[in-house]
């Protein structure tokens, strides 16, 4: 049975911002029940993980993470998004991630940002953490050094592991997608994995959401996928990646024109 669909918001490292995003979740009708789950992802990196300093402003340190999933209500999807270098580790350092927040049940699923992550690394995960729902993420490298048929392939690999596939040629950079583009490598998925719930991601926010699900919806015949957004719901500093804030007056923008999907 393929996973739910979800309407994603990423980048919250502050309690007041969590209890905002889900606040706003559940005043627009967003629930578990919904055609389309809430879900709120918290960015971690292997730097974050181990305490070394990061500039980027869209990474809690790993000690406010447990603190800042307790507070996510039980009708919210909680996802983690990590990343990390030092790929013939990953099973080592998601274990050390889990320590606490599996126990409690904090977490339900985890985003690999990473390209191509061995699969012996993604069998491990999910063999030790049955429960846990992995999306794994097509980014921009990925995307634009290979076809949308040889990367359905790619994925199909990974057979059972993986819950749910989501195309992001953006990187939480706010760049929109191709939808042409990203609606070719959509049906190749769809063909080659079917048992797989495809997402999109890239550029957005309240004034693009509505119009581009309603041709999302309309080119693909159905709501059955997913979408996340980051970096266009965030207000710069500067012009440095990841030196911005997250805008909850846009996040609520945002999710009225998802508000669609449910």
């Amino acid at each position: 049975m393929k996973a739910k669909p979800y309407v994603g918001v990423t980048g919250s490292i502050s309690i007041r911002e969590v209890s905002d995003v889900c606040t706003t979740f559940q005043s627009l009708g967003f629930s578990l029940a919904s055609n389309s789950m809430p879900m709120i992802g918290f960015l971690v990196s292997y730097k974050t993980l181990n305490g070394i300093p990061n500039q980027n402003r869209r990474y809690p340190s790993i000690a406010l993470l447990a603190p800042l999933l307790s507070v996510v209500p039980g009708n919210v999807f909680t996802t983690i998004h990590y990343n990390t270098r030092e790929v013939k580790t990953l099973a080592d350092q998601v274990s050390k991630l889990f320590e606490v927040i599996y126990e409690q049940r904090l977490c339900r699923a985890i985003q690999l940002n990473i390209p191509w992550p061995d699969l012996d690394q993604v069998e491990t995960i999910k063999e030790k953490y049955p429960e846990i729902k992995i999306i794994f993420q097509a980014s921009h490298n990925m995307l634009e050094n290979t076809s949308p048929r040889a990367l359905s392939l790619g994925i199909r690999i990974y057979g059972n592991t993986l819950s749910y596939v989501l195309i992001d040629p953006s990187g939480g950079r706010g760049d929109p997608f191709d939808i042409d583009r990203s609606l070719d490598i959509y049906h190749e998925i769809n063909a080659e994995c079917p048992e797989l719930t495809v997402g999109f991601a890239g550029g957005f926010n309240g004034e693009n959401t509505r119009s581009r699900l309603v041709e999302l919806v309309t080119r693909t015949g159905e709501r059955a996928f997913s979408i996340d957004a980051e970096g266009g719901l965030r207000d710069k500093i500067t012009d440095r990646y990841g030196d911005d804030l997250l805008n909850i007056r846009k996040v609520r923008e945002y999710l009225q024109a998802a508000s669609i999907s449910i």
